[in-house]
């Protein structure tokens, strides 16, 4: 337990591509097995293969040129036992020079989503709900001006669905 926190703060820190993994692990520490020492034994040599991997940011724009930018997705039925997915957002400040990490979550979705696309649209709820709106008020104080929040989808029928405001997969939501 002592050495997931270590990974977690470290993962929240500088690595989040190992946020997922370390997120898994955290959610199994009161059922800890053997195959949960196998796994965190893996993560522990991926991390020690990859010590060269580091986060880098750098800001090269006048504040007039950058603005935040939220990514988000989400993969479908990842967990075995509940088949819940997972969402991930990654909010950076962006410019023609800068690109710039601010933060970053990984987090197990509270539904069971019955598509790929409603996993996303759940994704990109969390996502925006909670790092996009409340840190507009932020940006918009430090960077003197009204700025506008640019978010970025990878799945085509998601963002089919967001502009035409209806899926007929998914007729059973509101």
């Amino acid at each position: 337990s002592r050495i997931l926190m270590k990974v977690l703060y470290g993962a929240r820190m500088a690595r989040y591509d190992l946020l997922r993994a370390v997120g898994g692990l955290a959610r199994r520490v009161t059922k800890w097995d053997a195959r949960c020492d196998a796994k965190l034994h893996r993560l522990m040599c991926y991390i020690n293969s990859t010590l060269h991997l580091r986060m880098v940011g750098w800001v090269g724009d006048s504040p007039d040129n950058i603005a935040p930018v939220l990514f988000a997705d989400a993969d479908f039925a990842g967990c075995l036992q509940t088949s819940k997915s997972t969402s991930g957002s990654f909010l950076a400040l962006r410019g023609p020079d800068t690109r710039f990490p601010i933060s970053g979550q990984s987090k197990t979705q509270q539904c069971v989503s019955h598509s790929t696309p409603e996993a996303e649209i759940v994704a990109a709820d969390m996502a925006i709900r909670t790092m996009g709106t409340p840190s507009m008020d932020l940006w918009d104080t430090l960077l003197g001006r009204e700025t506008e929040l640019t978010f970025c989808e990878d799945n085509q029928a998601m963002i089919k669905v967001i502009r035409s405001g209806r899926n007929p997969t998914m007729r059973h939501l509101g």
